[in-house]
């Protein structure tokens, strides 16, 4: 059996209300007015990993209610540690900067011409116009 497997990045929003219900389920000690930025960081990333497929959607942005105003605003904390995750914590009640795009070292991102399907490759040595995309088999660019 071939199976195709397409690894592409995606933004997931935690909303301080989702985060409040995730937090008052697991009936904590601490009240959640009380937490850290990197403590809400923590949180949402677990929150994330415990989370099923169709849970997850309602996080994803432009994906259900998910808008970008939820990601514009000031950003009180990022975690920039790790290569493959960025995390933020952002204040959409305090006008700033837009929320980061990750960036992953050593990925080509590629955009199909014709329908617009975005998809990443790891270490691209060859040229990658001369790629098709894997959905519709048009032309591809570089972004």
């Amino acid at each position: 059996m071939k199976n195709v497997i397409i690894h592409k990045i995606v933004t997931f929003i935690f909303t301080e209300e989702q985060l409040r219900g995730y937090w008052n389920k697991q009936k904590p000690a601490v009240n959640f007015d009380s937490l850290t930025n990197k403590q809400l960081m923590k949180l949402a990333e677990d929150m994330l990993h415990h989370s099923s497929h169709s849970q997850l959607e309602q996080h994803i942005l432009d994906h259900g209610w998910r808008t970008k105003d939820e990601k514009e605003g000031l950003v009180l904390e990022e975690d920039e540690s790790r290569e493959d995750i960025h995390v933020e914590v952002v204040d959409t009640s305090i006008p700033g900067r837009t929320s980061h795009k990750l960036f992953i070292d050593r990925l080509t991102e590629l955009t199909c011409d014709s329908c617009q399907f975005s998809f990443y490759l790891r270490e691209l040595h060859t040229d990658g116009t001369k790629l098709s995309c894997p959905s519709c088999g048009g032309p591809v660019n570089e972004k």
